[in-house]
């Protein structure tokens, strides 16, 4: 069984044994304020992702928060891809670690983009490099940045921390993966100054906590716990809040959902149309229109 899918029985059975009376509470977060705009890999619905464009208009659009991942090249440089390789992105099927920089700036990271399943590519030849963190901290210098660890690496972990550190950036900064690991030691050397997310473990053990009557006893290390849409339940939201967690709900694109995670009670939402959770926000009167 996959943990997406025992995350969503073990969900599923808590809801079975959730008291009727935490459907009654109020569905809006105790601080409207905590909702979040988390642009997946920058506006990637419209632009080619994690490229400096899409992370560009993403904060055009309203994004707070540019969501990216994170691998390291051959020479140990941390490279923003959301793959192994970059058959999505470049139409190179190398994988990240088997390429140096020098090699991996040759590509053209807007070459495989097409808003129109396949009939166009507009943003090929148009300059588009694949990004190193280091130069996402310095082309913004004061956004909000979450960053996702895809190998589980001590080495990745510390380079991570280490460009963070440089950049100043720890107040601004996220940290998630889903290896148990590369966390652990990203945790260490950071020392707790920069805010960490729930690999899939302590998700599983959270849920398991929550669902079996014990969430009382349970003590997350994390100050984020980023869920996929298809487990999320206002309790379960509710659980969170009440450990002190922020909860970010990934990846929604459709209004109607989007209009249903925040209805729920999450504290912010992860999509590929910044836009979209933005407008979302105004309906609501949480966020005034853009001009």
């Amino acid at each position: 069984m996959n943990t997406l899918t025992f995350l969503k029985r073990v969900c599923c059975t808590a809801m079975i044994t959730v008291a009727s009376s935490a459907w009654s509470m109020s569905s809006a977060p105790s601080d409207d304020s905590a909702r979040e705009i988390l642009a997946h890999r920058g506006a990637s619905g419209m632009y080619p992702q994690s490229t400096w464009l899409a992370f560009d208009q993403a904060l055009q659009q309203g994004a707070d928060v540019l969501e990216m991942d994170v691998h390291l090249s051959k020479d140990d440089v941390v490279i923003v891809n959301h793959d192994e390789d970059f058959t999505k992105t470049t139409g190179s099927n190398e994988l990240v670690k088997n390429l140096t920089l020098a090699e991996i700036k040759m590509m053209d990271a807007g070459y495989k983009f097409s808003p129109d399943g396949g009939a166009t590519f507009p943003f090929r030849g148009m300059g588009l490099e694949v990004l190193t963190l280091e130069e996402v901290l310095t082309y913004f210098p004061n956004e909000n940045i979450n960053v996702e660890m895809k190998a589980n690496s001590r080495l990745l972990a510390e380079k991570l921390w280490a460009l963070i550190r440089d950049a100043g950036a720890e107040s601004r900064s996220a940290v998630a993966s889903q290896h148990t690991k590369a966390m652990n030691q990203f945790r260490e050397v950071s020392n707790g100054k920069v805010k960490t997310s729930a690999t899939i473990a302590e998700l599983t053990a959270a849920s398991i906590a929550w669902s079996t009557g014990f969430g009382w006893a349970y003590k997350p290390k994390f100050q984020l716990a980023q869920i996929p849409y298809a487990i999320v339940t206002k309790p379960y939201l509710d659980f969170f809040r009440k450990k002190g967690v922020k909860s970010h709900v990934w990846t929604v694109n459709d209004a109607d959902k989007i209009e249903r995670v925040f209805e729920l009670g999450a504290d912010g939402v992860i999509g590929d149309y910044p836009d979209r959770i933005y407008q979302a926000l105004v309906e609501r009167g949480e966020r005034p229109p853009l001009n």
